[in-house]
């Protein structure tokens, strides 16, 4: 609980999300962690590992799934399901406000319609930040956290 009031303290002021936030670190943070192979997950993916060089633990790190379960999170397996959802649902509702509407008559083709609203998007797209002027501009440093949040 010490952990989550250093690092998030008085930035999450509702009682229920600061318990919350213990709790899952409580999960992380013990003593059990020091023992060589402790589970971290149910499936046993995530364990801590033996003491090692850097490249043992990147080497760990490089069998992890590109895209974890749930479970990474401790979160139930059916969270996928319902992410996969909202993310489906909000694709195809995209996907059918950028379709151009029938109209009777003569207008545009369902090409130049397509090529308008792909230019309305990329004329309101900001350009590529220059990250090398922003990190000259705003370094990296431990007493100003802003500026690793900007870079």
């Amino acid at each position: 609980m010490l952990g989550a009031k250093i690092n998030y303290g008085g930035r999450v002021t509702q009682t229920q999300d600061i318990r919350l936030i213990g709790t899952i670190l409580e999960g992380y943070i013990n003593s059990d962690i020091l023992v060589e192979g402790h589970k971290l997950s149910e499936s046993g993916i995530y364990y801590s590992l033996a003491p090692g060089d850097k490249e043992d633990y990147m080497d760990y790190i490089r069998t992890l799934p590109l895209n974890p379960d749930p479970e990474a999170f401790g979160l139930h397996d059916n969270a996928q399901i319902t992410t996969s959802q909202i993310l489906t649902t909000n694709l195809l509702g995209d996907m059918i406000a950028m379709q151009p509407k029938v109209s009777s008559g003569k207008g545009k083709s369902r090409e130049e319609q397509i090529g308008e609203m792909a230019k309305f998007l990329q004329d309101r797209t900001p350009e590529v930040f220059d990250l090398e002027k922003v990190s000259k501009k705003y370094p990296t440093a431990y007493e100003e956290s802003m500026n690793t949040v900007l870079f």
